[in-house]
Order: structure tokens, then sequence, then C-alpha cells
């Protein structure tokens, strides 16, 4: 059952993080006609620690 709950954590951060990210790719493109195509570095390196904390969460929620 854990390891279920583990897997459901996993996934809903990994898609937080998916929708972070596209985010961040979206503004891109978004302001890239306007000369000022900066991708946001920021918003990158937290869809990557919600990743991470989900990933890790998934392991700490099944205690493997």
């Amino acid at each position: 059952m854990d390891a279920r709950e583990g897997t459901y954590f996993y996934r809903s951060t990994a898609i937080l993080a998916g929708l972070i990210a596209m985010t961040a790719v979206l503004s891109y493109f978004l302001n890239a006609p306007r000369g000022l195509p900066v991708i946001s570095a920021v918003a990158l390196l937290l869809a990557g620690a919600v990743w991470l904390c989900g990933w890790a969460g998934r392991h700490m929620i099944a205690g493997r």
C-alpha cells in the first residue's frame, strides 16, 4: 500500500514540475518576439527541486 502512495506522490510532483518547466518555456517563446529571449533559470531550478523532492519522497514513503 505504501509503495502505491509513494508512486502517486511522485507522479503528482512530476506533473507539477512539468507544469513549472512548461511555464518557463512558454514564457521564453512569448517574450522572444519582444527581444527578451531569456529562459527563466529560477523556474527551471524550482521545477528540478520539486521533482527531486517527489523522487526522494517516493522512496521515503515506500520505506526503501
